[in-house]
């Protein structure tokens, strides 16, 4: 189906035809179609005539027949060559405009018209302004009708947004500490701090009290904001903070209240978002602002392993490579650097709906699992290289590794976070339909054949 330009066949005898084939000509391009003639637009072929034009009415977008006097070539000594391109149209469902003419027929081209006539409402012209004028309005016609079809049908478009739920409540509570019991805590084991911030006092203030206790809570404006039960003594938490403050408050009455208080919400997310895949040997990395894949094992000297993970796609089992090892060249004993699977996120709400954006990345890391910047040409490399096909399937990958509706099942090394849950992927069915061969074009010949889809739609996602 086009989307700007159509392509238009124009179909009839030409040599008695000059003037009105001039005229469709026009009538074409004044219509916004773009025509497909063999005396204007064809190209020499290596190939047969009757081919060559059969295959130009498969790629026209809107058939047009022109009946003259003549019937014309007859290339296999039944139908005619334009009867023939007629009956292509015609088997192909490709819309079909009939002009006719005046002009006196001989028989075979009568018979032909008999067999036109029921199945298409014509117009008779007098002369090649009348073809004119009269094909250009039917073609603006035809071409409106299927435009409106077009972008009045939509299609799922399927984002790299996936549907989040967390608890209904969170707590906040003002902070209670010792300041300056905390410094000369810290002071104690030198860890020293820079213009600490009440975070830091908190945090401080745990590791002083033995409590070994996670990350998904967040300091604001001298409370403690967080989805554990504040009012329950068990929750480590509760050393540090005011216990008669401990309140419950609804998430959406605390998000809506400012912009401010939205992005604390998203930060508190974040952090939620950290701990569940710390548990998975993920790691949050600050400088880049994006989480990656850790290696997670060492060899007999002390080297990091590749760290490969399997999982199924689809209805398939596959191995993902996560991380993946660069030896030294000049010496293949010790390892250079690691490159890992990475991806960044983000929370958007929309409608009370909550959605966790996942983009997949890359990044590389040195033996000490430090950033290594110099590695930023081969991740740039590798952006460039990467095809739709190559990140969606990172995608999916992710998307399923971060699944708890897929993880028991999976994958061996997961255990559930109470306060995030990630859900499928979501799609969007008010997008205009795109035909597959746009997108398909963006990709290399080899991956063109793995996108086509013979047998109809497919659940890319196995969900």
């Amino acid at each position: 189906m086009f989307i700007t330009q159509p392509k238009i066949f124009i179909s009839s005898t030409i040599v008695d035809l000059p003037n009105e084939r001039k005229a469709a000509f026009k009538a074409v391009e004044k219509a916004g179609g773009f025509p497909l003639m063999s005396e204007y637009t064809m190209e020499a072929q290596s190939t047969d005539s009757l081919t060559a034009c059969l295959t130009k009415v498969l790629e026209s977008d809107i058939y047009v027949l022109i009946l003259g006097a003549r019937y014309g070539w007859q290339p296999e000594g039944n139908e005619s060559i334009t009867e023939l391109e007629f009956q292509t149209a015609r088997e192909k469902n490709i819309p079909i405009i009939v002009i006719n003419t005046t002009y006196p027929k001989e028989q075979l081209q009568k018979d032909f018209e008999k067999r036109v006539e029921p199945n298409y409402f014509r117009k008779t012209v007098n002369d090649a302004f009348e073809l004119e004028s009269e094909l250009e309005k039917a073609l603006k016609a035809e071409i409106d009708k299927k435009q409106n079809e077009y972008f009045n049908r939509t299609e799922p478009v399927y984002s790299n947004l996936v549907k989040i739920q967390f608890p209904n409540k969170l707590y906040i509570a003002d902070v209670d500490i010792d300041k300056k019991s905390v410094k000369n805590y810290n002071k104690e084991r030198r860890r020293r701090f820079f213009k600490p911030s009440l975070h830091d006092y908190a945090v401080s203030a745990l590791y002083m009290n033995d409590i070994s206790f996670p990350h998904d809570w967040i300091v604001w404006n001298g409370k403690i904001i967080t989805f554990h039960d504040l009012q329950d003594d068990s929750v480590g938490l509760t050393k540090i903070i005011d216990r008669g403050t401990a309140e419950p408050f609804d998430c959406d009455e605390f998000y809506d209240m400012s912009t401010e208080q939205m992005s604390q919400f998203k930060y508190l997310l974040k952090k939620c978002l950290e701990s569940k895949l710390h548990k998975l040997k993920i790691k949050w990395i600050k400088d880049k602002k994006l989480f990656a894949f850790l290696p997670i094992q060492k060899d007999d000297m002390d080297r990091w392993q590749p760290r490969s993970i399997e999982w199924t796609k689809t209805k398939k089992k596959a191995t993902r490579k996560v991380v993946e090892i660069k030896r030294n060249l000049k010496n293949k004993e010790e390892v250079f650097n690691m490159r890992c699977l990475a991806f960044r996120t983000g929370f958007e709400n929309f409608d009370n709906d909550w959605y966790l954006s996942i983009k997949p990345e890359w990044i590389f890391f040195w033996s000490d699992l430090s950033v290594c910047d110099l590695a930023y040409k081969n991740i740039q490399w590798l952006k460039k290289t990467e095809r739709n096909m190559h990140v969606f399937n990172h995608f999916n990958f992710i998307l399923r590794y971060l699944q708890p509706s897929q993880m028991e099942s999976i994958f061996n090394e997961y255990q559930e976070y109470p306060f995030i849950k990630i859900e499928n992927i979501e799609y969007f069915d008010f997008a205009p339909i795109v035909p597959d061969n746009v997108w398909n074009n963006l990709e290399q010949v080899n991956s063109q054949k793995k996108l086509k889809d013979n047998s109809g739609n497919v659940d890319l996602f196995g969900i």
